[in-house]
């Protein structure tokens, strides 16, 4: 009897348990809160992508709207365009200098601002204020500092014989880049210097005291105690202020529109101007996609190097 009442238990169907009601009803609310997300990815990221891919493939006239698949001949124009060499030298001058500039200002900036001294609370919101002002504002105000007729920045150089007079470093092919580059420094050092002193506040004080028993000078404190600390936010930094400079468009644009003659056009200027000077929509859309490209082969290549150190 006991066997066929199991035998009898076993052959009834069985009804979906209380569990899988919840984690249906759970799944279906979770989906409910994440879809929203998912719309705002697919809209404002996803689909600009594969436009941008499409895009490049294309030949748009724009006067009739009417689209030509041309494949890969925007690509295989870039490469045979004049432009290229001397773009990709201001680009990579232009990511170097910033990032250079950047780092060095920040760490510098940060060390000071861990001092517990008087004032350094308004020292630290005075610090901050390049990088919460508008860059519309910030580019107004580089170009009235580097006026030629009453510039400060301007009549310095000028004091300094390295500038005739009523003369702009913005009229200087040199002097043009490393404006823009000093404006991009001035603008992103606080973001360095605040997530350095982020770091340095975690900084046990107990190994500094271990170093200055050991005899340690300023400099050894600093190469044995503080560097180890702010390799893994460097790491980090480093990656995305490589990103953001790289595509960073506004500032450059803003104060010299890439001239004079090209001395300032990087690559975020280059599609610009294709896209939206030329109306060229196809052959800007290859230039974003291969700086796209360009960029992703580069983190991945750092990501990998870091992994590997990391596993040896």
């Amino acid at each position: 009897m006991v066997a066929r009442a199991v035998a009898a238990l076993s052959s009834r169907p069985r009804r979906p348990g209380v569990r899988s009601a919840l984690i249906g009803r759970h799944g279906r609310t979770g989906l409910t809160f994440v879809l929203p997300g998912v719309l705002f990815l697919a809209v404002f990221l996803v689909y600009p992508v594969f436009e941008t891919i499409r895009l490049s493939l294309v030949s748009v006239d724009f006067a009739t709207d009417r689209q030509t698949f041309v494949g890969l001949a925007n690509f295989a124009e870039m490469a045979r365009d004049p432009k290229l060499p001397w773009v990709a030298a201001n680009t990579l001058i232009w990511t170097l200098g910033s990032l250079l500039g950047q780092f060095g200002l920040g760490l510098v900036a940060a060390l000071c601002i861990s001092r517990d001294l008087p004032g350094m609370r308004i020292i630290r919101s005075i610090l901050l204020l390049p990088y919460v002002v508008p860059v519309i504002a910030l580019a107004l105000f580089w170009r009235w500092m580097l006026d030629g007729t009453f510039g400060i920045v301007s009549y310095g150089l000028h004091v300094a014989y390295l500038l005739a007079a009523n003369q702009t470093p913005l009229a200087i092919p040199n002097g043009a880049l490393a404006a823009v580059i000093v404006a991009n420094v001035w603008r992103g050092f606080p973001f360095v210097m605040i997530s350095y002193w982020a770091a340095l506040t975690g900084i046990p004080g107990e190994e500094y005291e271990a170093a200055r028993v050991d005899g340690a000078s300023l400099l050894q404190e600093f190469r044995y105690v503080t560097l180890p600390h702010l390799i893994d936010i460097t790491k980090v930094m480093l990656l995305l202020r490589f990103i953001w400079t790289v595509t960073f468009f506004d500032i450059v644009w803003l104060i010299t529109r890439g001239g004079p003659g090209g001395a300032t056009e990087h690559w975020p200027i280059w599609i610009y101007q294709e896209s939206m000077g030329f109306f060229r929509f196809g052959y800007g859309a290859a230039l974003a996609a291969t700086l796209a490209l360009v960029l992703l082969a580069l983190c991945a290549l750092y990501l990998a190097a870091l992994r590997n150190r990391e596993a040896a």
